[in-house]
């Protein structure tokens, strides 16, 4: 049950004033680990980030017990991170557990207009006039509202879920929950009743899911969280456009040390190929300084490693159709970003960091084409390093990917056990993170544009 984010993404005023502060206390400047996941629209474009600390981290000693103390924590994490600014093409959903987190003085430092505050309180908890002003005022500077399940709670008075409900912008159907407790009592009054809220389906694990918010015709579904995007459809195989042939032909010339003249006579037969990868190299958010403008330029100045490397962004971009290979891309080049840039921070060389980019970029590979991994990843004759990781879960680089992946899957024992492993401190592990996403929604942006 999902999206189509569009229209709900336009842009809104800036913050005009301060919103109120709570009582201070002595926060620490993070709290751990941020873990995100892509949301989607209908059309499978990516539209936001969803960030959410990871549980281990929210049960753990705080300073102490008031009311959205977490909710700031998370906030102020945000906000180190520089987030919002790193960010900025992609709305922000951001979790919020308590009405007092409204008044969090944090928010005054958010760009409001990007901003969509999932508000998720206790069953018990008593929506009071500060709390219904204090929300009044973050809608006029542009904040959105997502409403979950719990906020329309049977505890709650009649008054205090309608106050809620004329403030939302969307509805949260979680599909980790039971469908009869959520989804019907949900979808067949509170949507009926408030068609000016959209709903937002999280936790979708598969394109059937999907494929039942998106052609229903009685609920209005905008957005969708979760891991069905992954999935490749294997029901459905499709066969890879020429385009990707030839990047795939290419590319296993390049595994074979095949003569340049044989892999420019491949370029030849697509003129737009090599500016493609040229468009993809000399991209800004590379930091390449010299501009390259050639085949044999860029294997006398990157290698046949890296080469091999920029065509998967080929790969990925050769197929276009309703947005789904943009955004897997982006989430390939995420990960892919994420896994070397874990490979240098440990002192790896550069040909463990280029084979842990491929590990990233083609553990998604199955899903672009909708075949099976092994079978998308056998034509390119991949290092055993990487298909072990791929396919075995095991080896060098699959401690790497597991952790990209828990990452993605807010799996806080997996960050935390791995992260001691690779003897990565969790702040530098925020912080990579954080760093690959605004690299790979650059270069997804850049190959958009043209």
């Amino acid at each position: 049950m999902l999206k189509s984010l569009f229209a709900s993404l336009r842009a809104k005023p800036a913050i005009a004033e301060p919103v109120a502060a709570i009582a201070e206390t002595a926060l620490p400047p993070t709290l751990g680990v941020l873990t995100h996941q892509p949301v989607y629209d209908a059309r499978h474009n990516l539209v936001a980030n969803e960030f959410l600390l990871s549980q281990a981290m929210r049960a753990g000693p705080a300073p102490n017990k008031e009311p959205g103390q977490f909710d700031r924590l998370m906030l102020r994490t945000l906000i180190n991170l520089d987030v919002f600014g790193s960010l900025s093409r992609r709305a922000s959903v951001i979790h919020l557990s308590s009405l007092a987190s409204l008044s969090a003085p944090e928010l005054a430092d958010l760009p409001a207009e990007h901003i969509i505050l999932l508000l998720d309180i206790a069953p018990d908890e008593v929506l009071t006039m500060d709390s219904t002003e204090q929300l009044a005022i973050l809608k006029t500077q542009g904040y959105r509202l997502a409403l979950a399940a719990a906020s329309l709670s049977p505890q709650h008075t009649a008054t205090q879920s309608q106050t809620l409900l004329s403030q939302a912008d969307f509805l949260v159907v979680d599909f980790s929950a039971s469908a009869e407790g959520v989804l019907a009592p949900l979808l067949n009054h509170t949507l009926q009743q408030h068609p000016h809220i959209a709903a937002y389906a999280r936790n979708v694990s598969s394109y059937e899911d999907y494929n039942v918010c998106r052609h229903s015709r009685n609920h209005h579904f905008t957005l969708f969280q979760g891991p069905f995007m992954a999935h490749s459809r294997q029901q459905n195989p499709e066969q890879a456009n020429p385009g990707q042939i030839r990047v795939m032909e290419i590319m296993r010339l390049l595994r074979s040390d095949a003569p340049v003249r044989e892999l420019d006579a491949q370029f030849k037969l697509d003129s737009t190929l090599l500016f493609k990868l040229l468009r993809f190299i000399n991209a800004s958010a590379n930091g390449i300084t010299r501009k390259i403008m050639t085949l044999d330029e860029t294997l006398l100045l990157l290698g046949r490693e890296a080469l091999f490397k920029w065509l998967t962004l080929l790969l990925f971009s050769s197929h276009k159709d309703d947005g789904r290979s943009r955004a897997l891309l982006e989430q390939s080049l995420s990960r892919a970003r994420f896994m070397e840039s874990l490979g240098k921070a440990r002192g790896g060389n550069k040909i463990e960091n280029e084979h842990l980019f491929l590990t990233g970029m083609f553990s998604m590979l199955g899903a672009l084409l909708k075949q099976p991994l092994e079978q998308a990843i056998a034509p390119l004759e991949l290092p055993t390093t990487v298909v072990q990781a791929l396919l075995e879960g095991r080896g060098l680089f699959a401690p790497y990917l597991v952790l990209a992946q828990a990452m993605e899957n807010h799996s806080s024992q997996e960050i935390r056990r791995l992260s001691h492993a690779l003897g990565i401190p969790l702040e530098q592990v925020n912080s990579l993170s954080m760093q690959a996403m605004q690299w790979a929604e650059n270069i997804s942006c850049t190959d958009a544009s043209h």
